[in-house]
């Protein structure tokens, strides 16, 4: 017995060492990933967070929050997230599809009375999934012009617009994030900032995630930038319309979309089995794939399913499953911009490699 105890013993005590001389290495990894990136690509901030199923992998900013270097970059500090801002609406959709207040397989015109004629029977899943076909409601190459003043409008001004055919092809447009909210406040009968507010901010106690710049705290906020010609160029300051927060304008911080996204992989407010039933890429008629699952940008990493969104091409969170959700990574990483133009999914991607099992 006393043999077999001294055994357990080293045993137990070389998994420790095991385990520390890991999580130490983990870390010297990313931080040097971290330190290309920045040099390789210019970026100013960034901050990077990785979860094993509730365990902090690794966890850290570096950078200034603005090219000047005035300013540190900490866990605490703000950034916008852009398009990451869909996912409250795409969980809220599944949460009320889970609840039996909706269905995703509807025409979105069951629950919405104003859209155009020849929206009426593209279904809520063609929406969320990017494949209805519906238009931009604005000029991303002119930002001048004035936006539509309300929603009604939108739909309005786009009733005489040529529709794509719906269900042939991924059409990535902030559109279809509109006509999702709409949905969601006509099922609800409750503005659309508040169901993200009570069902999903509140809910998690996101004491750190703001739907308004006015309420962000700007000491902590990041400047963000655009690649041009090789350098830094001041984003450009977009007038956007209120409604326009169903499909981006939230600001985060590090530990925030770290909850929220802990949150969902954990099923705390879609179920496990909700989840991996939605988490489904589009197909299409002719057996091929679009680049969605419910709203969720969709792919596979080897033996990974891989569920998240970029915002603005500067952030990106991701959550990485096998077979089901009881195992899974997180991992978010925050930027507010580069002098390269480099896409969001190689930075996660080159982070991802040094930690997540092949």
């Amino acid at each position: 017995m006393k043999t077999f105890s001294l055994f357990a013993s080293l045993y137990l005590l070389s998994a420790c060492v095991w385990a520390q001389t890991s999580a130490i290495d983990i870390h010297a990894a990313v931080d040097t990933q971290l330190r290309t990136n920045e040099q390789k690509h210019g970026i100013p901030a960034q901050a990077v967070l990785v979860l094993h199923n509730s365990d902090i992998l690794y966890r850290n900013a570096t950078g200034t929050t603005a090219i000047d270097g005035s300013t540190l970059v900490t866990p605490k500090t703000v950034f916008p997230v852009y398009s990451v801002s869909k996912l409250f609406a795409m969980t809220l959709v599944m949460q009320l599809q889970q609840e039996g207040k909706l269905d995703i397989s509807a025409p979105a015109s069951r629950y919405v009375d104003n859209l155009p004629q020849s929206w009426r029977n593209i279904r809520i899943d063609q929406f969320l999934n990017h494949v209805s076909g519906v238009p931009e409601y604005f000029d991303s190459n002119d930002f001048s012009r004035p936006f539509p003043p309300s929603l009604e409008a939108v739909f309005m001004n786009l009733k005489d617009v040529p529709v794509s055919a719906p269900g042939e092809r991924t059409r990535y447009t902030n559109t279809n994030n509109l006509v999702i909210a709409a949905v969601l406040e006509s099922v609800t009968r409750t503005p659309y900032r508040t169901l993200v507010r009570q069902r999903i901010i509140e809910a998690l106690d996101l004491q750190e995630t703001w739907l308004k710049l006015a309420d962000v705290p700007k000491a902590r906020l990041v400047e963000s930038y655009r690649a041009k010609e090789g350098k830094h160029v001041p984003d450009l300051t977009i007038a956007w319309p209120d409604y326009s927060i169903a499909h981006g304008g939230a600001y985060m911080t590090l530990d925030d979309a770290g909850k929220f996204m802990s949150a969902v992989a954990q099923g705390l407010l879609v179920s496990k089995a909700e989840l991996k039933r939605l988490w489904q890429p589009y197909q299409f008629a002719n057996g091929d794939v679009g680049f969605f699952a419910a709203g969720w940008d969709y792919g596979i990493s080897g033996r990974w399913h891989q569920v998240g969104h970029d915002g603005g091409t500067k952030v990106r969170v991701r959550i990485l499953f096998d077979k089901d959700l009881n195992d899974h990574y997180i991992v978010v990483y925050l930027t507010n911009g580069n002098k390269d133009g480099v896409w969001s999914s190689t930075l996660v991607d080159s982070v991802q490699t040094l930690i997540v099992p092949k």
